[in-house]
């Protein structure tokens, strides 16, 4: 994963520079860094320009729900690099991604602020949004915030929700749309295309047997669409983005037990094993479903490459 220098990123407290940074920030899991985080970064660097202050994102790995509901499976929508990548776009100076365990758990809402957001960070704002959620319990609220605020010496913000279609902008939105295969929906939540992402692993070279060689996407445990085959955009290591149709599914014409997530990259040849692999989900092609043998899949795989190439606008390279 490659950052911009400006983007400083701790992923401890320990590692934060002695001399407390002094930030305007924000606080939470930002899954999706969806529009209505995009706001509040917004108002954080309105808030830092005026006063001179940096920015900051102080966010958690794993996500809290994986911590605080193990039993539930939660999957979040993006892996941590993504998050960061997407903090770095929107120009956020500094980032403290805090290990979540039991022990920021069981903090209380005045252990934490004192903890984490005043004595290593002599934070100068806080912004959240009305119902924001800190501490044991989520006990921790905005006017708890606020009065710590007044007694620290520290000024807190509040970013109203953005709505969308008379709806909430949310990360549990984002992944409901995500798990229906909504994506018109959830890209206008996140304000851009949705994109899956992960380190390239070996597989079964199957495709590369039909000829359509893929690249399998280890997702790390984040959320994925139903089953199908989609069009989109991949960007590889070095930067160039490239038409892609990605296969979301357990190979049913095969063995039908793993889920895989499978990209066949148009007219590109290079090697991406052990290397991330971003693709950027446009169209919904079909449902994932078996055929009865290798030549039935490789016919189907060949119409979803053309209806790929017309969805994205690309045309078929010459030989």
């Amino acid at each position: 994963m490659v950052l911009s220098e400006a983007m400083n990123v701790y992923t401890s407290l320990d590692e934060l520079p002695k001399i407390p940074l002094e930030p305007t920030a924000t606080l939470g899991n930002l899954d999706g860094v969806h529009r209505g985080h995009q706001v509040m970064i917004s108002r954080l660097q309105q808030q830092a320009e005026r006063t001179g202050a940096p920015t900051m994102a102080v966010t958690f790995e794993p996500h809290t729900l994986k911590v605080i509901r193990p039993e539930s499976d939660f999957r979040p929508l993006m892996t941590v690099f993504e998050k960061l990548r997407r903090l770095d776009d929107l120009g956020v100076d500094h980032v403290l991604v805090l290990p979540f365990d039991l022990s920021i758990a069981e903090m209380t809402p005045r252990e934490f602020v004192e903890e984490i957001l005043w004595e290593p960070l002599k934070v100068r704002s806080m912004f959240v949004g009305p119902d924001c959620a800190f501490g044991k319990g989520g006990e921790g609220d905005l006017r708890f915030l606020a009065s710590e605020g007044r007694r620290l010496g520290f000024h807190v913000g509040v970013v109203e929700p953005l709505m969308h279609k008379g709806k909430r902008i949310s990360s549990t939105w984002a992944r409901e749309t995500l798990s229906g295969g909504h994506l018109t929906t959830l890209n206008r939540i996140l304000g851009r295309d949705h994109i899956i992402s992960g380190a390239v692993v070996r597989g079964f070279r199957r495709g590369r047997e039909l000829g359509y060689p893929t690249a399998n996407i280890n997702t790390l445990g984040t959320a994925l669409p139903p089953f199908g085959v989609y069009a989109g955009w991949a960007y590889t290591p070095d930067g160039a983005k490239h038409g892609t149709m990605l296969n979301v599914g357990n190979r049913p014409t095969f063995d039908g037990r793993a889920v895989t997530v499978e990209a066949h990259i148009f007219n590109y040849s290079g090697d991406l094993y052990g290397k991330e692999l971003r693709v950027a989900l446009r169209q919904r092609l079909r449902d994932e479903v078996p055929f009865e043998g290798p030549d039935q899949l490789k016919a189907q795989l060949r119409r979803d490459a053309v209806e790929a190439r017309k969805v994205l606008g690309i045309k078929r390279a010459k030989k």
